[in-house]
């Protein structure tokens, strides 16, 4: 009589860790772009840090008081190609949302295909609405000739100076959208210490 054996599953191997390569982000221009949003719907914001060898040359924020995270971080990356395109080189557009970098890259062009739409012709009617579409048109549209922009994903709140940059824009801008300001009139800043001595 054969004599069964329990086997067990063996599990997927895990994910190689994450890690920073600071020295990429010291010579070259990038561009870091982020968005918030507190609660999700909410008041939100987006910011955008340019960076060239390191320095920071240019940043931008702004919000808006009814929102998605989702919508902020589109229009971060929206502004954040912009500023690429005025650089007139190589440039590297940061994002921590995979959402923003997946879909600039690889969805968009199949939602275009169908005309900005999700699934094919078959698909359900009701799974086949974008959600933002009138945003990823912008973003196809702005990428469209850019072949010097490349956009990357890079892990949120791991202590890239500039993706913790774009973060402080994007909460100021989502103060600003509140009608939160500091006593002095700027906008509060977000920045923990341990940050703000990786951006001196």
């Amino acid at each position: 009589m054969t004599k069964w054996r329990k086997f067990k599953k063996s599990r997927p191997a895990a994910a190689p860790a994450y890690e920073i390569d600071h020295a990429a982000f010291a010579s070259g221009l990038h561009v870091f772009a982020d968005g918030a949003c507190e609660p999700n719907p909410g008041p939100g914001g987006w910011g955008v840090a340019v960076f060239r060898d390191g320095i920071e040359l240019y940043s931008e924020r702004g919000g808006d008081a009814d929102t998605t995270n989702n919508r902020m971080e589109l229009t971060g990356l929206l502004k954040g190609i912009g500023a690429a395109k005025a650089l007139n080189g190589p440039v590297t557009i940061w994002c921590d949302s995979m959402y923003c970098v997946k879909g600039a890259n690889e969805w968009r062009h199949g939602w275009k295909k169908n005309g900005w739409q999700r699934g094919g012709p078959n698909a359900d009617p009701k799974n086949r609405i974008l959600l933002n579409a009138e945003l990823w048109r912008s973003i196809d549209a702005a990428l469209s000739g850019s072949d010097q922009i490349t956009i990357r994903w890079c892990k949120g709140h791991a202590g890239i100076a500039g993706n913790e940059r774009a973060d402080e824009l994007s909460n100021m801008g989502m103060a600003l959208a509140c009608g939160q300001a500091s006593q002095d009139g700027l906008p509060f800043d977000f920045l923990t210490a341990e940050y703000r001595q990786l951006l001196a």
